[in-house]
C-alpha cells in the first residue's frame, strides 16, 4: 500500500521561506474578519440581494431575509463597518448599496463555484 506521507522534513527550503515571508505580508486578521462577516447566511443574502437591485431600504432587506428591522439593521452596520456597503437617507427610510465591488467578484466566484460542484 502506498504511503501518502513525505520521507523527508524540507525539500524546497527557499519556496518554503519565500511563501512564509509573503504569508506574513497579509493582512490576515482584516481579511479574516471580513471573510468572516460575509460568510454568515444573513449578510451574505444581504450581499447577494445589493449585487442584483443597485439599492434596497432597510424594510425591503428585511423582508428579504424574513427578518426583524432591528436585525438587518445590525447586519447591515457590520457590513457598512466593513466598507462593503454604504447607505444615503431619504426623508424617514435609509437605503443600502454595495460598495465594494470586490465583493460582488467574490460571490460570483463563490456562486459559480457552487454551480460547477453541483
Amino acid at each position: 500500500m502506498a504511503k501518502n506521507t513525505c520521507d523527508v522534513d524540507l525539500i524546497h527550503l527557499e519556496d518554503v521561506n519565500y511563501c512564509k515571508e509573503e504569508i506574513q505580508e497579509l493582512p490576515l486578521d482584516n481579511l479574516l474578519q471580513q471573510l468572516k462577516l460575509v460568510a454568515d447566511e444573513k449578510r451574505f443574502k444581504i450581499l447577494y440581494s445589493l449585487s442584483l437591485k443597485e439599492e434596497l431600504c432597510v424594510c425591503d432587506i428585511a423582508n428579504i431575509l424574513d427578518s426583524s428591522i432591528a436585525t438587518t439593521s445590525h447586519h447591515l452596520q457590520q457590513l457598512k463597518k466593513i466598507g462593503a456597503v454604504d447607505s444615503r437617507k431619504q426623508g424617514k427610510l435609509l437605503y443600502y448599496h454595495l460598495i465594494n465591488k470586490d465583493l460582488l467578484s467574490i460571490i460570483q466566484f463563490v456562486l459559480s463555484m457552487t454551480k460547477e460542484v453541483a
